[in-house]
């Protein structure tokens, strides 16, 4: 049976409109789940505004030594004090590997450690608000640059960590971010040129510390390590011309 022309625009005209249907409801359930993974962006920072994960959570090789990395490397660009990023007791201390350190026991027993800490801003016994300043930013014990390792155990006194990525919503990636009042984040997409100019500033202006950085990326995906070098080939030329 042969359909008439009549018939076969409207078919046609049909199905063209089944499919901007289709499109119309992916699109709604896109935008829906857009705004719903955007909520999940908000974020707590030990430092506000903007401030530099170096070093994320995971399997990672230190001077030519596999490890486990249990919490995040943060560097403040804005501002070095660092703050609870929870309500909870606090316990100070001081060893060689994390240095001068805070902990921080949240109500449900969980603990948040700041460590490589230049110096406090609280002592043993206090009890804190989320966002009161606990420290500066140094680079005391086993560190290689003035930053804060941001970590999460679990309660008690065993070593286990847990994810502080998921706990805080900062994405658990190398890179540049800023952290907003409202609890919102931003990646902030800086040339090489301005990324080298926030190291210097940084005061990260010695070539061995640098190799050691270099060392560490041993193991990494290509891509980062590739864009990492060619932000340590500009530093280096950057000084040289000094």
């Amino acid at each position: 049976m042969r359909m008439s022309r009549g018939n076969l625009t409207f078919s046609l005209l049909s199905k063209a409109l089944y499919e901007l249907q289709i499109l119309v409801l992916i699109s709604s359930i896109t935008h829906i789940f857009y705004f719903v993974k955007e909520e999940k962006k908000k974020i707590v920072s030990c430092f506000k505004g903007r401030f530099r994960l170096t070093s994320p959570r995971g399997d990672r090789v230190l001077n030519g030594v596999k490890g486990y990395h249990h919490g995040i490397d943060l560097v403040g660009l804005d501002d070095t004090t660092v703050y609870s990023i929870v309500d909870g007791k606090v316990r100070t201390g001081s060893d060689n590997s994390a240095g001068n350190y805070v902990c921080v026991t949240i109500e449900d027993g969980r603990r948040v450690y700041y460590f490589h800490l230049k110096s406090f801003k609280v002592k043993t016994g206090d009890v804190v608000k989320k966002g009161q300043a606990v420290g500066i930013m140094g680079n005391t014990g086993h560190s290689f640059g003035a930053h804060t390792h941001l970590e999460l155990r679990v309660k008690g006194t065993a070593y286990k960590s847990l994810d502080i990525s998921e706990f805080t919503g900062i994405p658990n990636k190398v890179g540049i971010y800023e952290y907003k009042e409202d609890g919102g984040v931003k990646q902030n997409k800086y040339s090489y040129d301005d990324t080298v100019d926030a190291m210097i500033r940084d005061g990260v202006t010695d070539v061995k510390n640098m190799q050691n950085w270099e060392k560490m990326l041993d193991g990494r995906e290509k891509l980062e390590a590739k864009y990492v070098r060619e932000i340590f080939r500009r530093y280096h030329e950057k000084l040289n011309k000094k």
